[in-house]
């Protein structure tokens, strides 16, 4: 489906962003609405214990700040569809400093709050590492197999001064004397009531509960517990309002929206320094964390009032909690599922299809991969796709699974992975010999220049690398112009064009192109590499093989040389060759709202670099790429039906991995052949061949230009 809507579309899409809105506010409204109906029941019960005071000052009475958490803001698509938004509940606190004085006004407390929460399971219940009734308790050795309660277990033994070998019941004993649930020898509770609070109490200990940890019974109750723990009005217990997130297309663009936690310990003093509050949430990856700075919202602070039962007497907003603003990314969220799927689908094609040839290496070990989808003009991203991928939804239960997974399934290769870019290279090649004046014996080189190309090159006596035509069929493309020489990818001749450049010149002008270079995106990226005499020295190889050959210069100028690339920057070095020579920073930010939908930022296009590229040499090129598409029988049969009235161009890159696993495949599109609006990339390990991975691409094109296919998937 094509991103750009017509007057209609947009209308549509604005009365999809109204109605968003105000469904947004019918949320708020209730949950306000309910917040002060507690506070009024509460008002009511210390009203009439109190004559109708609102606020009492005088000896006996406390006063506290508690926080008035802020709502995060939301993450939309392009086109205002909602992809992340917020899911409130209620977490049950003990706040250190408004608690009982006593230890044994504390343990009646908690007594009462344990009876509260039967039938709910609380933190104590899920981490503690006891089973068993007092005095007969015992470690839980399924709890400890968890590698954090098993150090806080340590560490709870040191602090008491008890031995290595410490039993669960020396343990709980110690606890019990500690906090005063035995006088003497006298036990002042039942077994039940004693087992209950031993296990909290250990648990408030193994948090650190102090007057900057409360100590969190648990999360996810409902309004009835509200209600009912602001009625019994137990001190120091109070209720936190906390969210989660929500994510409306589970399982697709994980690795770019990212996540949210609790702050790490190793971040605590950045982000207290900026004012956030050590139990704040903020972003770890992705979107999440690149647009922290606009999503977060602004804490508020409500001062409370408490008699000496702890009962609460007044409450009065001190500073009002600011929403975060709302995030528009780049992404259309219909063309990134339907890239996400054409990427698996497409890896399944391949090792489907390595079943029905003969021999090894033909893609059955085929298993990853990447795609990106970008704006020709602008920098754009429309979609990320990495495979393998996860669900955000599922995320923690999954974690571990997703750790060992040997595929690295956490990991966005589309923008970490780093990969030969193969004969995709020869675009940029072309551009290069092309920009400024290069002569072949005595001749200038331009776009119609003819070089005659013979299989096997011959320059050096004791390196002769051959065409792929003449490994293949002993055969040569003979004399050939550029755009020939890129619809046929002929390697001959770009080793006679990369000998005469030479290494530096190449590496000039593909540090231009943006390779070895940040391509500007707001999420962690590699840089790639760009193969030279100084890399080539800090390669684990012998020390005879360290010196740089002039056929390393060769296979540079063909793309399986020492460079490697990352997806995102083949797919930004491409959108510079087809947009006529201009590299724009790649984005995924489109624009912020505040909550209210005024508009505080527009991501504007930034030019990194430019290239001139003359017309005939633009043309040329353009000419090469489209005859690529049908330059085999496999690539008619993903593009032969393509729309020639949009037309397309495309290269395809096969690069050499190892000698025993299978080539990887890498291709590269756009549309339409005039002024070019959209590019593909598509990266697969382990692909076999360039071809391999057009099916994914003309997947995309077909969505984005509305193409309707008899086939949804690849098939022979």
């Amino acid at each position: 489906m094509n991103v750009h809507q017509n007057e209609t579309g947009k209308e549509a899409v604005n009365e999809y962003g109204r109605r968003e809105y105000l469904y947004r506010y019918i949320i708020i409204s209730a949950f306000f609405v309910i917040v002060c109906l507690v506070y009024i029941v509460s008002a009511f019960r210390i009203q009439s214990l109190y004559g109708g005071k609102e606020e009492v000052v005088g000896d006996g009475y406390t006063t506290r700040t508690a926080v008035i958490q802020a709502m995060r803001g939301e993450i939309y698509d392009r086109n205002g569809k909602i992809l992340v938004s917020n899911k409130y509940t209620y977490s049950l606190i003990y706040d250190y400093s408004a608690m009982s004085k006593t230890y044994e006004e504390q343990n009646r407390d908690i007594l009462v709050i344990i009876d509260l929460l039967e039938g709910t399971e609380y933190r104590a219940e899920k981490q503690c590492p006891f089973k068993g009734d007092y005095p007969d308790i015992t470690y839980d050795v399924d709890v400890l197999k968890s590698a954090t309660v098993k150090a806080r277990l340590e560490r709870i033994k040191g602090e008491y001064g008890l031995s290595e070998d410490a039993s669960a019941s020396d343990i709980a004993n110690a606890i019990a004397h500690r906090y005063r649930m035995i006088n003497e020898d006298e036990v002042l509770f039942t077994s039940e009531e004693m087992t209950e609070l031993i296990r909290v109490r250990y648990e408030m200990d193994a948090m650190r509960f102090s007057a900057v940890e409360p100590y969190i019974f648990g999360e996810g109750f409902d309004i009835a517990l509200v209600t009912a723990v602001r009625e019994l009005g137990v001190r120091g217990v109070d209720i936190k309002i906390d969210y989660s997130r929500v994510y409306h297309y589970p399982g697709y663009a994980s690795h770019i929206l990212g996540r949210i936690s609790g702050i790490l310990a190793e971040d605590a003093e950045y982000y207290t320094s900026l004012g956030y509050p050590i139990t704040a949430k903020v972003g770890i990856s992705g979107c999440e964390l690149a647009f922290e700075e606009y999503l977060r919202g602004m804490d508020g602070e409500m001062k409370i009032v408490e008699d000496e039962a702890g009962n609460i007497v007044s409450r009065e907003i001190t500073k009002e909690p600011i929403a975060g603003n709302d995030i528009y990314l780049t992404i259309d969220i219909n063309l990134q599922m339907a890239s996400e799927d054409a990427l698996a689908d497409n890896i399944q094609y391949i090792v489907d299809r390595s079943a029905t040839i003969e021999g090894d290496l033909d893609g059955e070990d085929c298993d990853a991969g990447a795609i990106i989808v970008q704006s020709a003009t602008g920098g754009e991203i429309l979609a990320i796709g990495s495979y393998p991928t996860f669900d955000l939804s599922t995320f923690n239960k999954d974690f571990a699974d997703l750790v060992n997974d040997p595929r690295m399934v956490y990991t966005n290769r589309a923008l970490m992975g780093q990969y030969r870019p193969g004969s995709t290279a020869k675009i940029g090649m072309s551009v290069a010999a092309l920009a400024e004046p290069l002569y072949l014996d005595g001749t200038l080189f331009t776009s119609s220049h003819k070089i005659d190309t013979k299989g096997i090159y011959t320059f050096y006596e004791d390196y002769q690398p051959e065409c792929w035509l003449y490994t293949d069929y002993n055969s040569s493309h003979g004399p050939i112009n550029v755009s020939r020489a890129i619809t046929v990818s002929c390697n001959y001749f770009y080793y006679e064009l990369g000998r005469i450049m030479g290494i530096d010149r190449i590496n000039r002008y593909f540090s231009l192109f943006g390779m070895e270079q940040h391509t500007g995106i707001e999420l962690a990226e590699n840089i790639g590499v760009l193969g030279d005499a100084a890399y080539k020295q800090t390669l684990n190889i012998p020390i005879n093989d360290k010196a740089w050959m002039p056929g390393d210069t060769l296979r540079s100028s063909i793309g399986v040389g020492y460079s490697e690339h990352t997806p995102l920057q083949i797919s930004n070095y491409i959108s510079m060759m087809v947009n006529g020579g201009t590299r724009y920073s790649a984005h995924l930010l489109k624009e912020v709202k505040t909550f209210s939908g005024e508009t505080v930022h527009v991501t504007e296009p930034e030019i990194l670099a430019k290239v001139e590229i003359e017309d005939a040499a633009y043309d040329a090129i353009i000419e090469g790429m489209h005859g690529v598409l049908s330059s085999s029988s496999d690539l008619r049969k993903a593009f032969g039906d393509f729309p020639a009235e949009i037309g397309a161009g495309g290269k395809t890159g096969t690069a050499q991995t190892s000698s025993n696993a299978s080539n990887n495949a890498v291709f590269v599109s756009f549309a339409p052949l005039k002024d070019p609006e959209i590019v593909v990339a598509c990266v697969i390990e382990r692909g076999a061949n360039g071809y391999n991975a057009s099916w994914a691409a003309r997947e995309i094109l077909d969505r984005y230009f509305g193409i309707v296919k008899e086939e949804e998937t690849p098939t022979e």
